[in-house]
């Protein structure tokens, strides 16, 4: 009867996310394939487990697991038993930080079976699953192509001061030749800190955290001011708001929302203001083409993309904006377009890139187009 209490009170301590994670931590799986497996961010894992290990007392995965075992926080099947199929119309949340491969539950049951026999009578601290899941295109810590492998860039790149926060899924945006990175994802999870670069001296400065802490959203400078839109708040929503930070006063301010909530969109300034185009909502892929006027405070939609995707990159170049990559749920893609405001047919297809990129950067130099990650 006790552990049978303590089971219950361990049930509700623990969130249901988190019991996701004991599960699948219980059959092997990395941070990463937790992350592709639940769709969420490597850190956003970490932080979980954090979490559950402070609940449980615990100090490792496999004494974690272990626990869980014993006192019934997971379900063990036999391996020949199937799990029944899940219920028509049941919900199934999705977002795109990472492509899916998941196991479907039957067989990662089964997989649980196999595995809780062979750690309970050899103790083996450093399971994993029976077959290797592979890495998710866009993931906290990629791995490097072959391709991109064989480049040599040590004659070009140099190291510079580190970023006193290190951190992923950040914005960042220019102002009078100071560089500000702000919000994103670090191992603790979300964080709204903001930290500005100045290149001249190789030397980082403390500003004023953004008020919404976000990842997944970019930044672009608007006379003198930073604007953020939107993002994937650390409560897995995505937001709508419109955050503007002044660099001189190191103060923020609140504009008018977007016309929808957003997050992993492209984005680039152009005139007395910015576009943004495509990204996720919460539930799709968008092919939507926003502008946003920093005078008027408004907002106004024109001609969408010709394919919906998210985590492209966008560069304005003259009178024209450079559309490269993106992710439209299947594929990393290879696409080079240009949206020029105000045409009558707006989008033009340009040399495809060597490789399908997405979560990337791009930039422009002296008329040449660079694409950096």
């Amino acid at each position: 009867m006790k552990d049978a209490a303590m089971a219950q009170e361990l049930h509700e301590e623990l969130s249901a996310r988190e019991l996701e994670i004991l599960e699948q931590v219980a059959t092997g799986a990395t941070n990463q394939q937790i992350a592709v497996s639940l769709r969420i961010s490597v850190n956003t894992v970490k932080a979980h487990l954090r979490n559950i290990f402070a609940k449980l007392g615990v100090e490792s995965r496999t004494e974690a697991t272990l626990y869980a075992i014993q006192h019934g926080l997971i379900a063990v099947a036999r391996p020949e038993e199937t799990a029944p199929p899940p219920s028509e119309g049941a919900p199934v949340r999705a977002f795109p930080l990472e492509e899916v491969w998941a196991l479907a539950r039957g067989p990662r049951l089964a997989l649980l079976a196999v595995f809780v026999a062979i750690l309970v009578a050899v103790l083996w601290p450093n399971a994993r699953a029976s077959t290797p899941q592979p890495a998710g295109y866009l993931v906290d810590e990629p791995r490097p192509s072959a391709a991109e492998r064989e480049v040599n860039a040590s004659s070009r790149w140099r190291s510079k001061a580190q970023m006193p926060t290190p951190r992923g899924r950040f914005a960042q945006a220019e102002v009078g030749g100071i560089i500000y990175v702000i919000a994103g994802l670090t191992d603790e999870g979300w964080t709204s800190r903001v930290e500005a670069y100045d290149p001249s001296q190789d030397l980082w400065m403390r500003r004023a955290s953004k008020p919404t802490a976000v990842a997944n959203a970019g930044a672009v400078a608007v006379n003198g001011l930073i604007y953020v839109p939107g993002g994937l708040g650390e409560d897995d929503r995505v937001r709508d708001v419109l955050e503007v930070y002044d660099p001189t006063g190191d103060t923020w301010s609140v504009r008018r929302p977007l016309p929808r909530p957003l997050c992993a969109y492209a984005i680039a300034p152009y005139g007395a203001g910015f576009y943004l185009f495509g990204g996720w909502d919460g539930t799709t892929y968008q092919d939507r083409t926003y502008y946003y006027d920093a005078v008027a405070d408004a907002w106004r939609e024109e001609a969408p993309l010709r394919k919906a995707r998210a985590f492209a990159a966008a560069v304005t170049v003259e009178n024209r904006i450079y559309l490269v990559g993106g992710y439209d749920g299947e594929h990393t893609l290879r696409l080079c377009e240009s949206y020029t405001p105000g045409a009558s047919d707006p989008w033009q297809e340009h040399a495809p890139m060597r490789f399908g990129r997405a979560g990337h950067a791009a930039a422009t130099v002296l008329g040449n187009l660079y694409v950096i990650g």
